[in-house]
């Protein structure tokens, strides 16, 4: 990783991203250039519902995705235990039961009563993994639930058209559980984007077609205004089992719709992308420091439900930017004609918790309190009423001298975790 230029060496915690000197449209558009403070705004009151309108990952816990038991202990009535990958033989007994869905091919549906999940560990990690599909589609983990609506059999040449889903509900879960296919695609077309847009914005997903399949469940979720559809399956079978999502309104707030998304997430972006090159490196304090092994083993997962609110806003709107979680330390010093800041890099992790701190040592000498006379989104600041501020959160201990005939002196010290971007 190449250090950051030292135009960006006045703010603390770290989006940095370089613009594609590939792209036309730079050369013909002129940009409406945003500053640090317009971000900071963003985050703090415009990042309500500001996700994606889709999400698709493996479930093994190599990712910041929670894992789920790779022996789920699948029970249908009328068949039994049935081992994944499927066999034949249940593959067979399955289709005896099962309705076969129209104009589908080789696709076959069990109703949820006849499905029992065995594994004990199911059901709590069904609650983890619908809290990471909240933080991915930009809702309140606490409003979001889901409920097993069924369970399709896929075979060869089977498919799903593209179609729309649930309009009564705020959108759908898609869990694949082991199997062994090729094919079967998934594409998730987003409703939310503006109709004037020259290509429809499209997502496609494999969900791990091949050997990765075979071991592990995968997992995809969209809003019921997004389209989808699956390709025919070129070999093999897969299982899926489908869940509704639903949200709990509250009060007169409207239900989460891809739509909602977009419009969040483009205010987020336009402050974003509107930095000019310098200074495309931003701090978001979370005034906490977590512990190290925490985020070693778990990642942004260590994180507060609030805290990676903010980072998952950060990666929705910054597809091209880096996240990174940074434990550190600020002594800073005032007075009437002098200022003077000391700041400390702790620990840097990435979002799936490798720690980086050697790697990105640069970023102890990024930190310049030499704009300290400036209010708008830098590291320090004064506050209206002169008194000395900053963006990395509530000081944890303060000392100061008041002389008589003499101007406040007073050094304080900070310490928090910060969330880092970096392209």
């Amino acid at each position: 990783m190449s250090s950051p230029s030292s135009n960006a060496a006045d703010i603390g915690i770290l989006a940095q991203n370089q613009p594609n000197s590939d792209d036309s449209s730079s050369a013909s558009e002129e940009p409406e250039f945003t500053s640090r403070f317009d971000v900071y705004q963003s985050i703090e009151y415009d990042i309500d519902h500001c996700g994606n309108c889709c999400y698709a990952d493996i479930a093994d816990g190599s990712t910041t995705s929670p894992a789920l038991p790779s022996i789920v202990g699948l029970r249908i009535i009328g068949v039994g235990n049935v081992p994944l990958p499927i066999s034949d033989h249940h593959g067979n007994e399955i289709k005896k039961r099962a309705i076969l869905k129209e104009d589908t091919g080789e696709v076959y549906e069990i109703e949820a009563c006849k499905i029992k999940m065995d594994n004990p560990q199911w059901n709590d990690s069904i609650k983890k993994l619908v809290e990471t599909v909240a933080f991915k589609l930009g809702v309140n983990p606490s409003l979001l639930t889901a409920e097993l609506d069924g369970l399709l059999c896929m075979e060869k040449g089977g498919c799903i058209e593209r179609s729309c889903g649930d309009e009564d509900v705020m959108g759908s879960l898609i869990i694949q559980l082991p199997s062994k296919f090729s094919g079967g695609e998934l594409t998730i077309y987003n409703s939310g984007e503006e109709d004037d847009q020259d290509e429809e914005d499209s997502f496609k997903f494999t969900l791990g077609a091949g050997e990765e399949a075979a071991y592990s469940c995968h997992f995809a979720c969209h809003f019921s205004d997004c389209e989808y559809e699956m390709a025919k399956l070129r070999s093999g079978s897969r299982v899926l089992l489908r869940y509704s999502l639903h949200y709990k309104q509250v009060g007169a707030k409207e239900m989460p719709t891809a739509g909602v998304v977009y419009e969040s997430r483009t205010l987020f972006e336009e402050s974003l992308y509107g930095l000019p090159p310098s200074d495309r490196m931003v701090l978001i304090p979370l005034e906490t420091e977590y512990d190290g092994l925490d985020l070693v083993n778990t990642g942004i997962k260590a994180l507060s439900r609030a805290h990676r609110k903010k980072a998952e806003a950060l990666k929705a709107a910054g597809a091209d930017w880096e996240l990174l979680i940074v434990n550190a330390k600020l002594e800073h010093s005032c007075g009437y004609d002098e200022h003077y800041g000391m700041a400390s890099v702790i620990e840097i992790f990435d979002e799936n918790g490798n720690r980086l701190t050697e790697e990105m040592s640069w970023l102890t000498k990024t930190i310049d309190f030499s704009s300290i006379e400036h209010d708008d989104g830098m590291l320090l600041a004064f506050d209206h009423d002169d008194e000395c501020v900053s963006n990395w959160g509530a000081c944890k201990s303060r000392s100061g001298l008041i002389p008589p005939n003499k101007h406040t002196s007073r050094r304080s010290c900070y310490r928090m975790i910060q969330s880092l971007r970096r392209s």
